[in-house]
């Protein structure tokens, strides 16, 4: 049975891998799967890399083993063909898999350089999955084991384990100790998992976590006595420019000529196969110009924001940042498009929402000293602070959806017309673009 079902989920990867091409936004097709990528930090916060969360959409499940099989292969595939999108070579993409993808070995069809197989929370360590674990390892992948919390029945796991996630949010202090300690004598590497804010990261760190698993960095540590750098202030001018309606393009240009490598990556974009203009163009107002309005603005967002700081995790943080922006964007033009838009909010403007939900996250200063001269659309600031507004909802939806906490994010979007298949399109899109605009340049440093 094993062998039968190994060979219906080899042919379903084989199909979704080298399919149609994802490097462009526009080749995405509609997915079945929805997918989300959640962070792991290392010590320094630098981002070490992903654990990729997925589920079928509703109307693509299935009943029966083979069909579960299969169903469960093409999430995979096509989870892990998305979500590697932007990627660094030495960031790793944990895939979780649940007993019979185990036993039929579905991770040696993914790269082993990239991938870490997650041993899903409640998977029994029958002599098969053990057996099946032991030849993967044999073969270079790494195993990380979920949901332990010191229980002897996943002891057999241990000895085969690289890495142990340690629930930080729900174990109290004695049981993270012990679950700690007999992880550590396995020379396992220690992830906390469900770190929500800094003092979750302190009590992972005396614990000996070398990884970090949560949402820490959008409740940042933010440090009331730092001021936004002059390099800061230049650049955020520009989105006070871009704010302006309508925009003042010599005000744009000359903003832009006073930072040179900005200037640098937009002719260098410019004249890119991006757009396969007739004639070289070699000076920004031009390029202001021939790029158009929208695609002009939305690179400008995303390469400022992504120049903000040069800490270690703040191009991740800009490559989420526009993600997000996108995201919102897309379903705002797709709620727009069933007249279920509320009156006052455009597209634009939830891209904006989007972009400048991390900016905190990234400077550690506060949103209103960031945003200070910054015109805003009413309710946005608000909805940013967390306070209640217009934008909440599209906010609340973001949220949600990033964690993997589906049903929280349909039940929401359903109220402006959405539905789930809307936002898994709109996420695989979103992270493909996101990708796209970065891989002109990594960085503006």
């Amino acid at each position: 049975m094993i062998e039968h079902i190994q060979t219906l989920i080899y042919q379903e990867i084989q199909k979704s891998l080298v399919g149609d091409d994802t490097s462009s936004p526009d080749a995405v097709p509609l997915p079945d799967v929805a997918m989300a990528r959640q962070p792991i930090f290392d010590a320094e916060g630098d981002i070490w890399g992903y654990d990729l969360l997925y589920r079928t959409l509703s109307d693509t499940e299935c009943a029966d083993i083979k069909s579960d099989a299969v169903a469960t292969a093409r999430i995979i595939a096509g989870g892990y063909k998305n979500a590697r999108q932007g990627l660094r070579p030495s960031q790793k993409l944990c895939v979780k898999f649940p007993a019979p993808m185990i036993e039929a070995q579905v991770i040696r069809l993914l790269s082993k350089e990239q991938c870490i197989l997650s041993i899903l929370k409640g998977t029994p360590p029958t002599p098969g999955v053990l057996d099946a674990l032991s030849e993967v390892k044999s073969a270079g992948y790494k195993l990380a084991l979920e949901g332990y919390r010191g229980q002897d029945t996943l002891t057999p796991f241990l000895a085969l384990a690289d890495m142990v996630k340690i629930d930080i949010l729900d174990c109290d202090t004695q049981e993270l100790q012990t679950a700690a300690a007999r992880a550590q004598e396995h020379q396992c590497v220690l992830i906390a998992e469900k770190v929500e804010n800094f003092a979750m990261r302190e009590q992972g760190l005396k614990l000996g976590c070398g990884l970090f698993q949560g949402f820490f960095f959008s409740k940042p540590e933010v440090l009331y006595h730092k001021a936004p750098t002059n390099s800061q202030v230049e650049r955020m001018h520009i989105f006070s420019l871009l704010s302006e309606k309508p925009i003042n393009i010599e005000a744009l240009n000359a903003a832009i000529l006073h930072m040179p490598l900005l200037t640098a990556r937009l002719l260098a974009f410019v004249n890119s196969p991006h757009f396969s203009f007739n004639k070289q163009i070699n000076n920004v107002l031009t390029a202001l110009r021939l790029m158009g309005h929208v695609t002009f603005t939305q690179w400008l967002c995303v390469n400022v924001l992504g120049a903000l700081d040069d800490g270690p995790a703040a191009f991740e943080l800009a490559f989420l940042a526009s993600q997000r922006a996108k995201f919102l964007e897309i379903l705002g033009e797709k709620a727009r498009d069933c007249s279920r838009l509320p009156s006052g909010i455009e597209p634009q403007t939830l891209f904006l929402a989007g972009l400048f939900s991390l900016l905190e996250s990234i400077l550690k200063i506060p949103l209103t000293s960031i945003l200070d001269g910054v015109p805003l659309v009413p309710g946005m600031l608000d909805a940013l602070l967390g306070k209640k507004s217009p934008y909440s909802l599209w906010l609340d939806i973001l949220e949600h959806y990033q964690r993997g906490e589906w049903d929280e994010a349909i039940g929401l979007a359903e109220g402006v017309g959405l539905t789930e298949a809307d936002l898994s399109a709109a996420w695989t899109y979103s992270l493909n673009w996101s990708s796209d605009f970065f891989s002109s340049g990594k960085s503006l440093h």
